[in-house]
C-alpha cells in the first residue's frame, strides 16, 4: 500500500498557478455584494422588472406587445410565457431544436411513474448542453462587440473640449454594446471648429458600423471644403453610394469660431436645434433631406449669433423619445423645460438632463442611442 505524499499534492496544485489569497478575498467580495442586495427590499423586484422588460422587447413583436395590455393578468402570463418559448426555440439552430425536443421528451419520459429517473437526468444534460452552446455564441458575440466598443469610443471626442469664448459638453450612450449615433468635434484652421451630431437608422453592430464611415468622411473633407452647403452635399453623394439602400443618416453639421458669436449650420434631416437665451428657446430652421436618400441633394446654410450664457443644444431622438414602464415619452417638453429651469456650466446642465431622464424610464431598458451636445457661449 503506498502512501501519498503532501508535497505531491502541494506540487499538483502549484501547476495551476492560483492565488489562493486572491481567490479568498474575490469570494469573499462577492459574497459582501450579494448579501448587501438582500438589505434592499426593492432590489430583487426592480431587477425582475428589469430583466422581464427586455426579455419581452427582445422576443416579443409590436403585435404581441400590444395583444398583452389587453389580457387579463392570468392569460397574459400564460400567452407571454408560451410566445417567449416559441421565439426561443426558433432562434436555436436547426441542430440544436433536435438536442432541444430530445432533452425535453427524455425529461418528461424520466418523470412518467415506472420509468427509470435516468432518462431525465441525460435529458437535463442534452438542456445544459444546449445552454452551453447558445452562452459560447453569446460570450464570443460580446467579446467582439465589446472589441468594436473600445475602438469605437477612441474615435470619441473628449466630452469638454476646449476652446476659447465656448463652454462644450458632448454626450452619447448606447443602447447595445456599440453606438448608431455620432457626435463629434474638430479643431480647423485660424481658431475654427466644428460640431457634428448624426444619427443612422436603427441601431447596433450595422449603424455602429456606417457611423464609423460618416465619421471618417466628415472629418476628410470638413477642413478642405469650405461652403458647408457643398461640404454636406458631398457628404451625401458618399453616404448615398456607400450604404445599403434601406440606410440613411441625420446629419447637423455646424462651424464656429473662437472670433465670432455666430454658429453656421446645415441640417440634413436631424432634430432642429434647440436655441436656449436666458428662459426663452426658440428652435432652429427645419432641416433639409436626410443623408443617403439621393445622391444629388441641395442644402441650405443657416446661422445663429449668441450673446455669453446663451447656448445651442443638439439632441437625438434616443432621448425624447425614451419612455417609461408605462409607455410614456420622455418628450421634447420636458427636455425644454429641464434646459431653460436649469442653470450652470453645460455639463451640470446635461448631467441633471440625465438625471431626469433615468428617473423617468427606472427599469425601463433604452430603446434607442441617446446624444446630446450643449455649446455655451462665454
Amino acid at each position: 500500500m503506498t502512501t501519498s505524499d503532501p508535497n505531491d499534492k502541494k506540487s499538483f496544485f502549484s501547476n495551476f498557478n492560483i492565488d489562493w489569497k486572491s481567490l479568498k478575498s474575490d469570494l469573499e467580495s462577492a459574497w459582501r455584494s450579494f448579501t448587501r442586495e438582500f438589505d434592499d427590499p426593492d432590489h430583487w423586484n426592480h431587477t425582475l422588472r428589469k430583466e422581464s422588460s427586455e426579455v419581452t422587447n427582445y422576443y416579443l413583436s409590436d403585435e404581441q406587445r400590444e395583444q398583452l395590455k389587453g389580457m387579463k393578468r392570468f392569460r397574459g402570463i400564460t400567452y407571454k410565457t408560451g410566445w417567449v418559448l416559441k421565439a426561443m426555440f426558433e432562434k436555436l439552430t436547426p441542430e440544436r431544436r433536435v438536442l432541444f425536443v430530445i432533452g425535453v421528451l427524455l425529461i418528461l419520459s424520466g418523470n412518467t411513474i415506472g420509468t427509470s429517473n435516468s432518462n431525465a437526468f441525460f435529458g437535463g444534460i442534452f438542456l445544459v448542453v444546449v445552454i452551453m452552446l447558445e452562452l459560447k455564441d453569446k460570450l464570443v458575440a460580446h467579446d467582439e462587440l465589446e472589441a468594436g466598443r473600445k475602438i469605437q469610443e477612441s474615435l470619441m471626442p473628449e466630452r469638454m473640449p476646449t476652446v476659447n469664448g465656448w463652454q462644450l459638453w458632448l454626450y452619447t450612450r448606447s443602447a447595445n454594446e456599440v453606438c448608431g449615433d455620432l457626435i463629434d468635434f474638430l479643431k480647423l484652421d485660424s481658431g475654427r471648429f466644428i460640431i457634428a451630431m448624426a444619427d443612422v437608422a436603427g441601431k447596433g453592430l450595422h449603424a455602429a458600423l456606417i457611423t464609423a464611415k460618416l465619421q471618417a468622411t466628415i472629418r476628410a473633407l470638413a477642413g478642405e471644403i469650405r461652403s458647408l452647403p457643398e461640404l454636406i452635399g458631398r457628404i451625401n453623394s458618399i453616404v448615398h453610394r456607400d450604404s445599403p439602400s434601406h440606410i440613411f443618416s441625420s446629419l447637423l453639421y455646424a462651424e464656429c469660431s473662437e472670433k465670432s458669436e455666430t454658429i453656421r449650420f446645415v441640417n440634413a434631416g436631424h432634430f432642429p436645434a434647440l436655441i436656449i437665451r436666458g428662459t426663452n428657446i426658440t428652435e432652429s430652421a427645419k432641416g433639409d433631406a436626410a443623408l443617403g436618400l439621393a445622391r444629388t441633394m441641395t442644402y441650405n446654410e443657416h446661422s445663429v449669433s449668441l450673446k455669453e450664457g446663451d447656448r445651442f443644444v443638439l439632441y437625438s431622438d434616443g432621448l425624447t423619445e425614451a419612455k417609461n414602464n408605462a409607455g410614456e415619452f420622455f418628450g421634447k417638453e420636458r427636455l425644454i423645460g429641464l434646459l431653460t429651469t436649469t442653470t450652470g456650466t453645460p455639463e451640470q446642465i446635461g448631467a441633471a438632463v440625465l438625471r431626469e431622464l433615468d428617473l423617468f424610464t427606472d427599469s425601463s431598458s433604452p430603446s434607442d442611442d441617446l446624444s446630446i451636445i450643449i455649446l455655451q457661449k462665454t
